[in-house]
């Protein structure tokens, strides 16, 4: 069974990308034309222009 401080190390393995504003985690899908495509720990998708994705302040790269 795994410690809470393991199951949090694993989430962050699987989705390396961190919206800064909102807390919310999330791992790429797929990128197509300017665009990426997130998929939320909780299975949503976002579509996010894949420039932004570089801007440190709105998002942090865990990978």
């Amino acid at each position: 069974m795994s410690t809470l401080n393991e199951l949090a190390e694993q989430i962050s393995y699987l989705y390396p990308l961190e919206d800064t504003r909102y807390g919310i985690r999330y791992r790429i899908v797929d990128q197509l034309g300017g665009t990426t495509e997130l998929e939320a720990v909780s299975g949503q998708p976002r579509y996010v222009p894949t420039q932004a994705l570089k801007d440190q302040r709105l998002w942090r790269n865990q990978a």
